[in-house]
C-alpha cells in the first residue's frame, strides 16, 4: 500500500515511458521465411507446380532452368484482386472482419537468343529473364471479442511484475527508459495507468494487486490491422542444351515490409462492484504499433532433364535469403477509473523504439515432375522441402547474437515437405487448369498451432491468339490458427479461420 494516493498525481504530471523492447519473436521468423503459391495466373492455377514445366515467368523463382524452355521472348504483367475474410471465435463469441485489395503479382520480361540459329543440337537457346514476383501479401483485418469472467490482462501484468521493486516502475521527467529500469516495458506502462493498482502489503513492494478484483469479469476485444508484403526482383539466366537438358541460375533481391497496428481493449462488467474505498475500474486500451522493413538476397540453381518428349524431371536448390531488417515500434496504454467519485483517465506512451538485425531463411530443395500429353494437356508435381528449425536471427544492433531466440526456434519448428500439383487440358487455343497446394504447419507436435496447415485450391482458364496470351486464375487459400491475448495458463485461446480469395489475370506478349 505504498503509493495509492501519490501515484495519481505522478501520472497526471508525466507521460509514462517504458523500457526498451526487442520485438523479435519466433513467429517473425516464420513470417520472414514462409512463402506460398504466387506468380502468374497460369502457374497459380496449376497449384504452383511449375518447376519441371518451365516456359512461365514464375519458373525464375522456383526452378530457374524453366527459363531455358522459352523459345522466344515474352513480356508478362499480372494484376490481381484479393478478398480476405477472417472469422474468430473466443469464449463462444464469433466475430468476422474482411479486407479487399488490388495490386500486382508479377511483371517480367524474357529475352531469348539462339546462338546456332535453328539448330536443335548443342546450345539451342540462351535466355535471360528480369522481373518482379510477389511472394506474400500481409494486408489483413481481424477482430476477436468475448466475455472473460475469470481473468484479465491485468493479472498477466501482475504476474510479470512480481519480483520488481516498485521504484523500478516510477516515472519522472528525467527517466531514461533504455537504461534506468530493468522492469519489463509493459509492466511499467500498466503501473502508470493504474492497471497495477498497488503493491501488496507484506511483499516489500515487489508483488502487485491488479485493478480488477478477483471474481470480476471483463469484455475483451482485440482488433488487428496489418499491411505490407514481400516480393523478389529476379535476374535469371538459362541455357537449353539439345532440348534435353535445361540449366538455370537466378539471383534474387528480396524486399519486405510489414506494419502491425492492434488495439486490445477490456471493459468491466457492469455488475463488477467498486473497491471498498469506492475506486472502480471501467475500461482500458492497449495500442501497439510495429513496423519491419528489410532487403535480402539469395541464389537459386536449377536443372530440368527431358528423357523423352513427354516427361520432364526438375530439381532446384535455393540458398537462404540473407535479410537485413530494421524494426520500429511504439505503444500506448490507456485506462479509465472512478477515483474517489471522480472519473479519471490515465495514459502512458512509449518512446519510438528502433532496432536493426539480420536474418537467414532456411535452405530449400525442390523436386519436380511433369507429364505432357502431346498437345492435349499435362500433369505436373512439385515437392518442396525445407527445415524451419534452421532459421536464424543474426547480429542484433546491440551486439546480441540471439542465442536464446535461436534455441527457441530449434525447439519449436521442424522440417516440412510442401506439395503442389496441377493439371491442364487444352482444347485448340483454350486451356482449362486446376491445382492444389498443401503447406503443413512448421510447428512441432505439441505446440499450439501444430495442426495449422495451409490448403490452396486453384482454377484457371487460358487463351492464346497469335503471340498474345491471356490467363485467368482463381485461388482460394484456407488456414485455421489459434492464439492467446496474453500468456496465462487459464486463458482460453482464440480460434481463427482465414479464407483468402484472389483473382488474377496475366497478359502476355511473345516476341
Amino acid at each position: 500500500m505504498i503509493r495509492h494516493i501519490s501515484r495519481f498525481f505522478l501520472v497526471l504530471m508525466a507521460s509514462g515511458t517504458v523500457t526498451q523492447l526487442f520485438s523479435q519473436t519466433i513467429e517473425d521468423g516464420i513470417r520472414f521465411s514462409q512463402t506460398l503459391n504466387g506468380g502468374t495466373a497460369r502457374s497459380i492455377s496449376l497449384g504452383g507446380a511449375i518447376g519441371a514445366l518451365g516456359g512461365d515467368f514464375t519458373s525464375l523463382s522456383i526452378n530457374p532452368a524453366g527459363l531455358g524452355v522459352y523459345k522466344s521472348g515474352e513480356l508478362t504483367v499480372t494484376p490481381s484482386f484479393k478478398n480476405q475474410k477472417v472469422s474468430s471465435t473466443y469464449n463462444g463469441i464469433k466475430a468476422t472482419d474482411t479486407r479487399n485489395r488490388l495490386y500486382f503479382d508479377n511483371v517480367g520480361v524474357v529475352m531469348s537468343l539462339k546462338p546456332n540459329g535453328s539448330d536443335d543440337k548443342g546450345l539451342v537457346n540462351l535466355n535471360m529473364g528480369v522481373g518482379y514476383t510477389r511472394t506474400n501479401d500481409f494486408f489483413s483485418n481481424s477482430i476477436a471479442t468475448g466475455d472473460n469472467p475469470n481473468n484479465s490482462i491485468m493479472d498477466f501484468f501482475a504476474v510479470k511484475a512480481k519480483g520488481y521493486y516498485y521504484n523500478d516502475l516510477l516515472v519522472d521527467d528525467n527517466y531514461n527508459p533504455f537504461s534506468e529500469s530493468s522492469a519489463p516495458w509493459d509492466v511499467i506502462m500498466a503501473w502508470n495507468t493504474y492497471l497495477l493498482y498497488d503493491t501488496i502489503a507484506g511483499t516489500n513492494g515487489t508483488e502487485y494487486d491488479p485493478a480488477l478484483l478477483i471474481g470480476d469479469g471483463v469484455v475483451q476485444k482485440n482488433a488487428v490491422s496489418t499491411k505490407g508484403g514481400s516480393g523478389e526482383f529476379d535476374i535469371s539466366f538459362a541455357a537449353n542444351i539439345s532440348n534435353k537438358l535445361y540449366l538455370g541460375l537466378t539471383v534474387g533481391i528480396a524486399d519486405y515490409s510489414f506494419t502491425y497496428n492492434a488495439t486490445y481493449s477490456e471493459d468491466a462488467f457492469q455488475s463488477n462492484p467498486a473497491r471498498s474505498n469506492g475506486d472502480r475500474f471501467y475500461y482500458s486500451d492497449y495500442m501497439q504499433y510495429f513496423e519491419t522493413s528489410g532487403t535480402g538476397y539469395n541464389i537459386k540453381l536449377g536443372a530440368i532433364y527431358t528423357p523423352i518428349p513427354s516427361i520432364r524431371i526438375g530439381a532446384a536448390i535455393h540458398t537462404p535469403t540473407f535479410f537485413s531488417f530494421s524494426d520500429s515500434y511504439s505503444y500506448t496504454m490507456k485506462s479509465n477509473f472512478d477515483i474517489a467519485g471522480v472519473e479519471s483517465n490515465f495514459t502512458s506512451n512509449s518512446p519510438l523504439g528502433k532496432y536493426d538485425y539480420d536474418f537467414e531463411t532456411p535452405f530449400k530443395l525442390v523436386g519436380s515432375f511433369a507429364y505432357i500429353i502431346k498437345e492435349y494437356g499435362l500433369i505436373s508435381l512439385d515437392v518442396e522441402h525445407l527445415d524451419y528449425s534452421a532459421m536464424r536471427f543474426r547480429d542484433g544492433g546491440n551486439g546480441d547474437n540471439f542465442t536464446d531466440l535461436n534455441q527457441s526456434i530449434d525447439g519449436h519448428f521442424r522440417n516440412v515437405t510442401n506439395i503442389r500439383v496441377g493439371g491442364e487440358a487444352r482444347i485448340n487455343d483454350f486451356s482449362v487448369r486446376a491445382g492444389y497446394a498443401y503447406y503443413p504447419s512448421p510447428y512441432k507436435s505439441g505446440f499450439l498451432n501444430d495442426n495449422s496447415n495451409t490448403n490452396q485450391l486453384s482454377f484457371g482458364l487460358g487463351y492464346r491468339i497469335g503471340n498474345f496470351t491471356i490467363d485467368a486464375a482463381d485461388l482460394q487459400t484456407l488456414q485455421n490458427a489459434k492464439y492467446k491475448f496474453y500468456d496465462l495458463t487459464d486463458l482460453n485461446v482464440v480460434s481463427t479461420k482465414t479464407r483468402d480469395g484472389k483473382f488474377l489475370i496475366t497478359l502476355g506478349f511473345r516476341f
